[in-house]
């Protein structure tokens, strides 16, 4: 099944020194690994959300064979709902229906969630959420907001409401949605590994990392 999706590229990546999409895995850069688990899934369109024009410059060079909008944040020093918020917009306008979402940090995860997320949709689930044992301890509350798959109308309407509170944490706006949450017990059934959902936030994150 083919399907769209969003890439949240434009974080500053204070603790990784250095803009994270262009950093390299195995002498690729994330980026293209990024996409790379998209394509697999079947993903067949995305919208890349960065921060500048120099940072599409630099990235171009190294996208893979795909359909690829550029979307670009509209706040200064704005955070992810504000980014998403954006990248929203655009994916109303071309009149997208859902897409999954991806963060830029995340090189690891399995194809495998992509392609069954989607199937967990019904008339009224209007974002699906995985979930893990690690992110139990964060203010997500076991939540992955950035892996989730989102019916488009629904979610730009929820986060445009949600740009004026002050508690902006993407997992606790996403739940007050109409959701169904992937458990550890459910995506380890799919064959998922927990190792999938590794995040690279640290220089030390990437020291021993080795892709498949």
């Amino acid at each position: 099944m083919s399907f769209p999706a969003i890439i949240l590229a434009g974080g500053e990546s204070k603790r990784m020194g250095q803009d994270k999409a262009s950093l390299e895995i195995n002498n690729v850069p994330l980026i293209t690994h990024v996409i790379n688990r998209l394509k697999l899934a079947g993903c067949n369109e995305i919208i890349l959300q960065i921060k500048s024009i120099e940072q599409k410059r630099k990235l171009e060079l190294l996208i893979p064979d795909i359909e690829i909008t550029w979307s670009f944040d509209e706040f200064e020093n704005g955070d992810v709902l504000e980014a998403l918020y954006c990248a929203l917009k655009i994916a109303k306008k071309k009149k997208w229906k859902w897409a999954q979402l991806m963060p830029i940090d995340t090189p690891y995860i399995s194809p495998i969630l992509f392609e069954k997320m989607p199937l967990e949709f019904d008339e009224n689930i209007e974002i699906i959420i995985p979930s893990t044992e690690t992110s139990k301890s964060s203010s997500s509350n076991g939540l992955e907001p950035l892996l989730a798959c989102l019916k488009i109308d629904c979610a730009l309407s929820k986060i445009s409401r949600s740009l004026k509170n002050k508690d902006r944490r993407l997992a606790k706006i996403f739940s007050e949605m109409q959701h169904s949450i992937i458990t550890p017990s459910q995506w380890k059934k799919w064959g998922i590994y927990a190792e999938s959902f590794t995040n690279l936030n640290r220089p030390k994150d990437c020291e021993s990392l080795h892709l498949q």
